[in-house]
């Protein structure tokens, strides 16, 4: 297959639901995000756009995004749905493009706008029945038991593997304050594209304290353990990536710092979706026959601590390599441009370390499924 260069990642500062971006479309985001990459790689035209986005309300998100951001007309663009991966799968689908010869370059990433989400309205069973009601969340996989809300599965698979409210605390105030540290010495701000007068991420709380965490009251039931804290937010943002064959590379003189080795996607049953990137990081380290010894950075999502820490314990991950910078307790999680903020986040970590090579993102996914993606140093 053709080697598939990663030539450049660019994302938007990150907003908090309702907040900094209340009033801008997810058009305008995404369309800000591509113009700050085609700004910094002038000589690429790419063949095609894939974007991720999840709660846009359909009509071809990324076909918007790439008019709003002046591409040719002639680019064809497709928006990917798979929830919280959905960022991470249109890069994956952009990489076995160029491997296997159907392009030479995509732009792909995602983008993603809570705060201006459309309401999606239950059509009522007969025209004078009751009103219609608001539906929170269609169905993400079957549509049966099993397929509970993300922090009530969580709150019960914290439970089965005796999580503890201290321990995902603890690891909260960790992401907090990893991300603090990364931001005071400068390390985040080379993959922020600012966005008008936005130039930093909204939702991170350097000054957050275990005692803080402690008070807060559990939110997805009177006895759990999950929180606000130790949840990761709703959020507004971009991530795009630049991907491209090394003949591309070689015809137009680019030099690109990384390449993307593959991905993996695998399915689990909806209760455990958390453990998702367990079983996705396994087949892919299996694929490429790695070794955790091989892997020197890991960029895992963080919708919850519990989910952390259920991978950590169920798939036997070094937890050393796992968000040194922080994560999404922190930063937040626009879920589909999720996954090309991860791909940015996982080269600025690789990229702090001379000797570091080669990373992994992971992410775990509503309705059971879990993706990952390999990036490496060229």
């Amino acid at each position: 297959m053709t080697t598939v260069k990663l030539i450049d990642a660019v994302r938007l500062p990150i907003g908090r639901y309702g907040g900094v971006y209340a009033n801008v479309s997810v058009d305008q985001l995404g369309a800000a995000a591509v113009q700050a990459l085609v700004k910094r790689q002038p000589a690429v035209t790419v063949d095609t756009v894939i974007l991720g986005n999840v709660v846009g309300g359909g009509g071809n998100v990324a076909r918007r995004v790439a008019l709003a951001a002046g591409l040719d007309v002639t680019i064809p663009a497709l928006t990917v749905d798979q929830q919280c991966a959905s960022g991470l799968t249109s890069i994956a689908l952009a990489w076995a493009q160029i491997a296997s010869g159907q392009a030479d370059c995509v732009l792909c990433g995602g983008v993603e706008s809570t705060s201006q989400a459309p309401w999606q309205l239950q059509r009522p069973s007969r025209l004078y029945g009751r009103p219609p009601v608001i539906v929170s969340r269609p169905p993400l996989s079957a549509g049966d038991d099993s397929d509970l809300d993300m922090g009530v599965a969580t709150e019960q698979l914290a439970q089965r593997l005796s999580i503890s409210r201290q321990a995902q605390d603890q690891y909260a105030y960790e992401s907090q304050h990893r991300y603090a540290q990364a931001q005071q010495q400068g390390i985040l701000q080379s993959e922020i594209s600012p966005f008008q007068h936005v130039t930093q991420d909204e939702c991170p709380r350097p000054a957050t304290t275990l005692t803080d965490l402690a008070q807060l009251p559990p939110v997805f039931s009177p006895t759990g353990t999950l929180t606000a804290g130790n949840s990761c937010p709703l959020n507004d943002g971009a991530g795009m990536v630049l991907l491209a064959s090394a003949d591309y590379c070689r015809r137009h003189h680019l030099t690109a710092g990384f390449e993307v080795l593959g991905s993996a996607a695998v399915g689990v049953s909806p209760v455990d979706f958390a453990l998702g990137p367990v079983p996705a990081v396994a087949q892919l380290m299996a694929r490429l026959q790695l070794t955790w010894a091989d892997i020197d950075q890991v960029a895992l999502n963080e919708a919850f601590a519990a989910q952390v820490l259920a991978c950590l314990q169920q798939g036997h991950w070094p937890a050393d390599k796992v968000n040194p910078t922080g994560g999404a307790l922190a930063f937040g999680h626009p879920f589909g441009a999720t996954g090309g903020i991860l791909v940015r986040r996982l080269m600025t970590d690789l990229q702090q370390v001379p000797a570091a090579k080669l990373g992994l993102v992971a992410m775990c996914v509503g309705g059971g499924q879990g993706a990952a993606l390999a990036v490496a140093k060229c």
